[in-house]
């Protein structure tokens, strides 16, 4: 059993049931037909059921991290620079968001900080380029088009019209 992979999944398990608590009780907006909790109660779910698979696994693994013997030597993960960037990265890209969201947009700065996070974790720049602009058309199509949030224009307000079909 590993205890340190257990309390992570059960954090965010707790994490799931305290997003599902806590918007349970968001009064219904006029523009919105199925309740603004649809979708926070959905990924709290998705969370809880995640970190249920994580504890599975974490409760099934030996300790130790597996059978070690004189031919294998301990296998340990290491605290390099290479994972203080990535956990640096993740750490700051909310901030990066509210920094650059306003002022470029987010059809704009999610490119940038999905991009970036994704060429900063595997190294491969026109993967992490695709990635980043597909996953904005596609967060932009649920979030904007969807469930009809509002998404900060920035420098392209005067393309609104054209960059969607409300």
């Amino acid at each position: 059993m590993q205890l340190g992979q257990l309390g992570v999944a059960g954090a965010f398990g707790l994490l799931g049931a305290t997003l599902i608590v806590n918007t349970a009780s968001l009064e219904p907006v006029a523009h919105i037909e199925f309740g603004p909790a649809l979708f926070p109660t959905i990924v709290g779910w998705i969370m809880i059921a995640l970190a249920g698979l994580a504890a599975f696994d974490a409760a099934r693994a030996p300790v130790g991290g597996g059978e070690i013997n004189s031919e294998q030597p301990e296998l340990r993960e290491t605290l390099d620079r290479r994972r203080i960037i990535l956990f640096a990265a993740f750490a700051a890209a909310p901030l990066v968001y509210v920094a650059l969201a306003p002022v470029l947009g987010f059809l704009l700065t999610m490119p940038i900080i999905v991009g970036g996070l994704s060429f900063i974790a595997s190294g491969k720049l026109v993967r992490s380029v695709v990635l980043g602009i597909a996953l904005t058309v596609l967060l932009h199509i649920v979030f904007y088009q969807v469930l009809r949030v509002t998404l900060p224009w920035g420098v392209l307000a005067n393309y609104a019209g054209v960059l969607t079909w409300r």
